[in-house]
C-alpha cells in the first residue's frame, strides 16, 4: 500500500539550500549585531533571513513579509549601499523572485484571466503615471520612487497566488494575523500608557529606521493624544486593527463557542488600540467588518445590530458617535476640510484624467492634491483607470469571497475585505502607504488560491 501523504506543517524541515541560506543568513546577522545599534541589528538580521525564506520558501517568505507589515514595517536595511530600503521591500523583492522561479521550475494552472489582467492594469498605470512625471519634471527622484514601489506592490495578488498557499496554512490564517494584530495592539496600548517615556523609546528605534520625528500625533486640538503603536500614523494603525478584528472575532458567534483566555485578551487588547487611535473611518470599518461576519450566519441578527447601531450613532450623546456625526455634518474642522479635498479632487481629475499628477506635488501652483478617499486619491496620482482597475479587482475577490462565504477559512477574509473597502471610503491610506497595498493585495490573493482549492472551484 501506499503511505498515506505527510501532512503540511507551517514550518517544515528546510532542504539543504533553504537550510544552507538560513545559516548563511544567521552568520551575517551576527556580524552584524557586533557592528550596530541593537534595533539596526535586528533590521539587519529580518532583511536577512526574511530574504531567504522568500527565495527559498515563497510562501513562507510571505508570510515573514505579512508578520512584518502588522508589526513594523518602518525598519530599514542598516547598510547604506547606495540606496537603504526598508527590510520588509527587500523580502517581499525575494517572496517576488522565489514565487516567479518556482513558477516557472513548476508551473502550474494558471491564475484567473480576471486577475492577471486587473492587476497587470492595476500595476502598469501607476508606473506610466510616475515615469511620465519625473520625465516631464512634475516629480522628484522620491516621488518617482514612491510610485514605483506602489506600482511593485500592486502586484502582490498574483504573486500571492503564484506563493500556492499550503490548505493548512490558511486554516490557520486567523491565528497567524490576531497573532501580530495583538502584538501591534499591545505596543500601541503600551506607548500610549508611557506618554513621554514612549516617544523617547520610539526615538531610540530611530537607529532602526523608525520615522521618530512622527512618533507623537494629537488631534487638531494638539492635545488630546492618539495612538500609533508602531505604525507611525493613527489612521493606519486603525485600519489595520480593523481588518484584523474579524480574524479574531470569528466563531465567537457561534453557540457553543469557547474562546481561550489569549483569544479573549488579544480581541479586547486590539479594541482597546482601535479606540485610542480616534480614527473615525476605522470604526466605521471594524463594524462593517464585524457585522460582515456576523451576517454569514446570522444575517437577521447583523441587520438588527445594524440599525441599532445606526440610531445609536445618530443619537446616542457620547464622544465616539458625536465624533462619526459631527464628520458625516462636517460641523467640524477636519470634516470641512474633507469636503473642500472631494472637490478639490474631482478638480484635478478632471484636468489629468489619463494618468494623474503622479506621486509628486501637482504641477500647477492652483492644484491641490490630497483627499480622503482612496479611490479618487488613486485617480488624482495615476488616472480613472488605474482607480477603476482597483475597485474592479476589489469587487472579484469580494464576490469570490461572497460565493464561498461559508467557508470557514474564507469567512474573515470576505469581513476583512468589506472592513478595508469601507475604510477606503474614508481614508487614502490603502492605496497610498505601500504596507497597506501589500496587505490588501495579500487579502486578494489568498481569496484567490483559497477559492482554487475548494470543490466549488474546481467542478
Amino acid at each position: 500500500m501506499t503511505p498515506p501523504p505527510r501532512p503540511w506543517r507551517f514550518i517544515p524541515l528546510p532542504p539543504a539550500a533553504a537550510l544552507a541560506a538560513a545559516l548563511a543568513a544567521a552568520v551575517l546577522a551576527g556580524a552584524l549585531a557586533g557592528a550596530r545599534p541593537p534595533p539596526a541589528a535586528l533590521a539587519g538580521a529580518l532583511a536577512l533571513l526574511g530574504a531567504a525564506l522568500g527565495l527559498t520558501r515563497p510562501f513562507h517568505g510571505l508570510a515573514a513579509a505579512a508578520a512584518l507589515a502588522l508589526t513594523a514595517p518602518f525598519l530599514i536595511v542598516p547598510q547604506r549601499v547606495g540606496v537603504q530600503p526598508p527590510v520588509l521591500d527587500v523580502v517581499v523583492a525575494a517572496v517576488f523572485a522565489g514565487a516567479a522561479a518556482r513558477a516557472i521550475r513548476a508551473p502550474r494552472p494558471a491564475p484567473p484571466s480576471w486577475l492577471i489582467g486587473l492587476v497587470t492594469l492595476g500595476a502598469a498605470l501607476p508606473l506610466a503615471a510616475a515615469a511620465w512625471a519625473y520625465a516631464t519634471g512634475a516629480a522628484d527622484v522620491q516621488a518617482a520612487q514612491l510610485g514605483v514601489k506602489l506600482a511593485l506592490y500592486a502586484l502582490t495578488p498574483l504573486v500571492v497566488v503564484l506563493a500556492r498557499p499550503p490548505r493548512r496554512a490558511l486554516q490557520r490564517l486567523a491565528a497567524f494575523v490576531t497573532a501580530a494584530a495583538a502584538a501591534q495592539a499591545l505596543a500601541a496600548v503600551a506607548l500610549f500608557a508611557a506618554g513621554a517615556r514612549g516617544v523617547q523609546l520610539l526615538h531610540g528605534l530611530a537607529a532602526a529606521g523608525y520615522p521618530a520625528a512622527d512618533a507623537a500625533r494629537f488631534l487638531p486640538d494638539q492635545v488630546t493624544p492618539r495612538a500609533t503603536g508602531l505604525l507611525v500614523d493613527p489612521n493606519v494603525l486603525g485600519v489595520t486593527l480593523a481588518a484584523a478584528l474579524p480574524f479574531a472575532a470569528h466563531g465567537l458567534h457561534r453557540r457553543r463557542a469557547r474562546p481561550t483566555v489569549l483569544r479573549l485578551a488579544a480581541l479586547a487588547l486590539m479594541l482597546a488600540a482601535l479606540a485610542l487611535t480616534i480614527s473615525r473611518a476605522s470604526w466605521i470599518a471594524a463594524a462593517v467588518g464585524l457585522l460582515v461576519l456576523l451576517a454569514v450566519r446570522r444575517p437577521r441578527l447583523a441587520c438588527g445590530l445594524a440599525a441599532g447601531l445606526g440610531v445609536l450613532a445618530l443619537t446616542l450623546p457620547v464622544e465616539p458617535f458625536a465624533r462619526i456625526r459631527e464628520g458625516f455634518a462636517a460641523s467640524e474642522r477636519s470634516g470641512a476640510l474633507r469636503l473642500g479635498e472631494l472637490r478639490e479632487a474631482l478638480r484635478v481629475i478632471g484636468r489629468f484624467p489619463l494618468l494623474g499628477i503622479g506621486y509628486g506635488d501637482p504641477p500647477h501652483p492652483d492644484l491641490f492634491a490630497g483627499v480622503s478617499n482612496a479611490w479618487l486619491w488613486l485617480a488624482e496620482r495615476a488616472g480613472v483607470g488605474a482607480a477603476l482597475a482597483h475597485l474592479a479587482l476589489l469587487a472579484g475577490a469580494f464576490r469570490t469571497a461572497l460565493v464561498q462565504r461559508r467557508d470557514p477559512v474564507m469567512t474573515p477574509m470576505l469581513a476583512s475585505l468589506a472592513g478595508l473597502a469601507a475604510a477606503g471610503l474614508f481614508d487614502h491610506h490603502v492605496v497610498s502607504f505601500p504596507h497597506l497595498v501589500f496587505l490588501l493585495g495579500a487579502l486578494l490573493g489568498l481569496i484567490v488560491a483559497r477559492a482554487r482549492q475548494t470543490p466549488e472551484a474546481a467542478s
